[in-house]
């Protein structure tokens, strides 16, 4: 009954809403607006048409809601508006005009008959079908942006957890390789352990402050790098060679945080060091990419790498800019090239 009730309120005013706009448009052409016009038959008709035909349509989609309850079935739903709406529309305008003239204006029902002919049925029927149409496509059109936008944001919740799992991976590989860098270094030299210690309290600081956001300064990385570059140092003296080319002019460009610290990782963990055998690691850009090379001199009996480092970085790299970093490795060279942001 509720819904009933504001299908017809709603009829009602639009029907009038549209007889003022003729009334108005009259009263501009002539000058004048007559009583007669008011109270004129084809004006009653005209508001009866808009008022019943608007209930008619809302008929129409109470009962395919029945017979077709998948919304989604938009085709079905289109033709059977279009065939109940030939159906009904046609009984609706002939109710009306046999109110009109035989209830209202008393002519007899033999006369109704001779005057009326089925093809003065077809204006306003193709006007009510033309109506439900712009109204389903409203509809349709709205739930195909909802879907899009319901679609856009699960992708950028999935996304979103993605990153998360990405950057709390960074805190254990990080550690887990630290830890082992120190029981090493504390067989082989106490005192440098306890500077390791200290220094990497720092350097663990720098992770805790930027680990959760998207993109760092290369500015910030090259500073960090510098720092794990000297703790690292502290271990293996002057078997670590370093040296940052990087232009000044690409300083404030970005890239992921902690992405440099990550490959300055593996090329610990994956070369022989020594001093008869240095590692030489050389940082430079190269067009927009930010290069990271080190000579290869891989271990005889290390285990194998589970790359967590480098998936980590190119993760990362695709789900914040939708950009790729490129891996390549000669016989005496690893270098990694990451897009400068």
């Amino acid at each position: 009954m509720k819904t009933f009730l504001t299908s017809l309120l709603y009829a009602i005013i639009i029907s009038l809403m549209i007889y003022f706009c003729i009334a108005i448009f009259v009263l501009f052409a002539t000058g004048s607006l007559e009583m007669s016009f008011i109270t004129a038959p084809e004006s009653v008709a005209g508001i009866a048409y808009g008022i019943f035909l608007y209930l008619t349509g809302s008929f129409t989609g109470l009962l395919l809601k029945k017979l077709i309850p998948d919304r989604s079935k938009a085709i079905s739903h289109i033709i059977g508006y279009i065939i109940l709406t030939i159906i009904f529309a046609p009984i609706v305008v002939f109710l009306i005009n046999f109110s009109i003239e035989v209830l209202w204006l008393g002519k007899s029902y033999d006369h109704f008959i001779q005057n009326e002919f089925w093809y003065g049925y077809i204006p306003i029927t193709i006007i009510a079908i033309l109506i439900g149409l712009g109204w389903y496509g409203f509809y349709y059109y709205k739930q195909f942006k909802n879907r899009q936008i319901a679609h856009q944001k699960l992708i950028a919740g999935e996304a979103t957890a993605q990153l998360e799992s990405l950057k709390n991976q960074i805190d254990p590989h990080f550690l887990f390789n630290s830890l082992n860098v120190l029981i090493g270094l504390i067989e082989e030299d106490q005192k440098n352990a306890i500077s390791y210690t200290k220094s990497l309290s720092g350097i663990y600081r720098y992770i805790l402050e930027h680990k959760d956001q998207e993109f760092v300064t290369i500015k910030e990385e090259l500073e960090f790098a510098k720092d794990y570059i000297t703790l690292l140092q502290l271990r293996f003296e002057n078997s670590i060679q370093y040296e940052n080319l990087i232009d000044d002019k690409n300083l404030n460009k970005k890239t992921v945080p902690l992405s440099l610290q990550l490959l300055l990782e593996n090329c610990i963990k994956h070369n022989k060091i020594s001093e008869e055998q240095p590692l030489k690691i050389r940082i430079y850009d190269e067009t927009d990419m930010l290069v990271v090379e080190n000579n290869l001199q891989e271990k005889s009996n290390h285990s194998a790498s589970t790359k967590i480092g480098l998936r980590n970085i190119r993760d990362r790299y695709l789900l914040t800019s939708k950009k790729d970093i490129h891996i390549s490795k000669s016989q005496d060279m690893f270098i990694v090239k990451m897009p400068m942001l």
